[in-house]
């Protein structure tokens, strides 16, 4: 899916990295009706106002979060099994409401977490968490968060403007300026 977007962006000979995000966000949403995105401004304002009622998932290698993530965000491997990973946070703070933002470089990664977790809620196991939960994919991901020079910090928690572009194919998709070496 992924070789298909970017062969698609080849072929309309898009180079600006701006329009390439643009791009992106609506192929995931394409690719993820069902899944919905939260404005990289409302988030930040979720984040500022109330973070204690976010559970924000970052859905990159460990090698992508060192650079740079956002603050406050639990890494989780693409693939993992997030129902454990759910169950175990929200325990903390069993009936708190929770907006789960799931993300990743461009919001592919993190859509294909979020539509697992909204099957899970829906699911006869994740019924009890349902009433208390609602789950987002940060829209544009980390490129367009980025772009936007909203805060993000490294693995040492200091902050940086820098992000991993997960590969050179993607890297297309972020300044050169915000690009860490890979």
């Amino acid at each position: 899916m992924a070789t298909e977007f970017l062969e698609e962006i080849r072929k309309l000979n898009v180079t600006d990295p701006a329009e390439m995000v643009d791009l992106a966000i609506k192929w995931v949403q394409k690719s993820f009706p069902n899944v919905e995105s939260v404005p990289t401004e409302t988030l930040q304002s979720w984040l500022e106002e109330k973070p204690e009622d976010l559970l924000i998932l970052d859905i990159r290698k460990e090698d992508e979060f060192e650079v740079s993530h956002l603050p406050g965000a639990i890494r989780v491997d693409p693939g993992s099994n997030i129902q454990e990973i759910l169950q175990e946070h929200l325990q903390k703070e069993p009936e708190q409401q929770k907006r789960v933002v799931c993300y990743c470089t461009v919001g592919y990664r993190a859509s294909m977490t979020a539509q697992s977790l909204n099957e899970f809620l829906s699911s006869k196991q994740g019924q009890k968490l349902k009433p208390f939960m609602k789950i987002y994919n940060a829209k544009g991901g980390l490129a367009k968060w980025a772009r936007e020079r909203k805060p993000m910090v490294d693995k040492q928690e200091h902050s940086t403007h820098l992000i991993h572009p997960y590969n050179a194919e993607w890297a297309k998709l972020v300044e050169p300026e915000l690009q860490a070496q890979i």
